[in-house]
């Protein structure tokens, strides 16, 4: 990511519209994936795989132990309660340890995303889930992905298509923010065709104040209902999966961790 990238991650993660309405729908995702653990004792463990400064750990902090992992630990601030791993070098004490794992913005930046999918795998638990969301469409290119250095973005079936080569079962995939992507593919073609320093140009600084709280608005409704499952989208600025292993590798790995197994971790 330029520099530019992470000075308006750090400006807006707390307080704009688009950052508070995915932290709402990315918690209800982490909300169904806890339901649907089995029981066991003690705290989850969640990680946030490509955290950045750590900003969402304190509200993953509500389900369980609370980690990070990112590349660089020029924005980490890790507090004993929210240790941040530098990734990759941690990468082999992190395999098989957690329960969820968030992915959220992240593969996108990835040469090889399947590759990366794959490498987060083998850090859940036996029945672990993985909550992903990624940005849509690769019409809406802006000078967003730009300074962000995306390499791609994403359909619904592109996707899904990545997860089940990366050996995952796909709980749950969704368009969000359909409310706002007509003045989103407004905005982002009004740049590209009227000024050429669009490429360089963050869409997290458009729009008036009172446009602001309208589209936290509309976008908070649709958090609700695409995090609880209960209205999947056909279209949407950005995408949500939720995902786990196949049927096979988490029986496979339970029972290697189970009384008379190995004790070797499936990754």
């Amino acid at each position: 990511m330029l520099a530019e990238g992470y000075s308006v991650t750090l400006e807006h993660q707390g307080s704009h519209w688009w950052y508070a309405s995915r932290r709402d729908l990315f918690l209800r995702q982490v909300r169904r994936a806890t339901e649907d653990l089995p029981s066991r004792a003690g705290r989850l463990s969640l990680l946030d795989y490509g955290c950045g400064s750590g900003y969402d750990l304190p509200f993953l902090a509500q389900f369980g132990a609370a980690e990070g992992a990112d590349i660089t630990g020029e924005l980490a601030g890790p507090t004993p309660e929210h240790p941040i791993h530098l990734l990759p070098r941690d990468l082999p004490r992190l395999r098989g340890r957690f329960d969820i794992v968030t992915c959220l913005d992240v593969l996108e930046h990835l040469d090889d995303d399947v590759a990366g999918l794959r490498t987060i795998r083998s850090l859940l638990a036996p029945s672990g889930q993985i909550v992903v969301t990624v940005p849509a469409y690769d019409w809406l290119w802006s000078g967003e992905d730009v300074i962000s250095m995306h390499r791609r973005r994403y359909t619904r079936r592109r996707l899904v298509a990545a997860a089940r080569a990366a050996d995952l079962d796909v709980l749950y995939a969704s368009y969000f923010n359909l409310s706002v992507l007509p003045a989103m593919t407004a905005l982002v073609w009004k740049r590209r065709w009227l000024n050429r320093d669009q490429a360089a140009q963050s869409n997290l600084d458009a729009g008036p104040q009172w446009l602001a709280g309208l589209a936290r608005a509309v976008t908070g409704l649709e958090a609700r209902w695409v995090g609880e499952e209960q209205l999947p989208l056909p279209a949407g600025a950005s995408l949500v999966c939720r995902l786990r292993r196949h049927k096979e590798e988490r029986e496979a790995a339970i029972a290697e961790r189970a009384p008379g197994g190995n004790g070797a971790t499936v990754g």
